[in-house]
């Protein structure tokens, strides 16, 4: 997310939202529909807005990060198993090892499956 915020520190409602709507498009445009997002996260707004507040500081502390992160991980997984037939729990473990690179996920999502088929 953070490569796509724009420099400039904002709180304004206004600008937060289109980047809520561009946000919305990037995804609809990867084929992850709004329902999945807002099941994951309660205010996409809202993890923009604090996205804004703490680019320079990193991510949010304490609690909030560890959901967050939690809540990404979860969203990135369950999309990574739908498409692939692997388990959540999978999709996780590829995820914690091999980052969040899409191609490199689905490769070795595809090979961990037909290796299970032999």
């Amino acid at each position: 997310m953070a490569e796509h915020l724009p420099n400039a520190m904002t709180d304004d409602p206004a600008a937060i939202r289109d980047l809520v709507i561009q946000m919305t498009k990037a995804a609809e445009r990867e084929g992850i529909d709004r329902v999945e997002i807002t099941e994951e996260v309660d205010s996409v707004f809202e993890v923009i807005f604090d996205a804004m507040q703490h680019r320079e500081g990193g991510r949010a502390e304490g609690e909030e990060s560890d959901k967050m992160a939690e809540a990404a991980l979860d969203l990135l997984a369950g999309r990574l198993a739908r498409e692939t037939g692997i388990a959540h729990e999978q999709a996780e473990e590829l995820i914690k090892q091999i980052g969040t690179d899409w191609d490199a996920l689905l490769r070795e999502a595809h090979f961990l499956k037909a290796r299970h088929r032999l």
